[in-house]
């Protein structure tokens, strides 16, 4: 069985509190500035269709929210002996 790997096994990319949401046919656009002053979008896409009243309290939520944007750490490079 495999295991999940924990949290050291990713790296930050990004840290993005929210400053926008915008609730679309699909789902919702967030959009924020991150920590590194770089411009962030997160496209959500929900595959069950949601009504009006949901995405206006789904948007209300979301725009309380912080991305962590994280990696996967590839392993370490290994040299070929000399």
């Amino acid at each position: 069985m495999a295991t999940e790997p924990g949290a050291d096994s990713f790296d930050l990319v990004a840290d993005v509190p929210i400053d926008e949401v915008r609730a679309t046919a699909e789902g919702f656009v967030l959009q924020g500035q991150g920590l590194d002053r770089s411009g962030y979008r997160l496209e959500m896409r929900l595959d069950w269709p949601v009504d009006s009243r949901t995405k206006k309290v789904l948007s209300e939520i979301l725009s309380q929210a912080e991305v962590k944007v994280m990696r996967w750490r590839s392993p370490a490079r290994r040299l070929p002996p000399p």
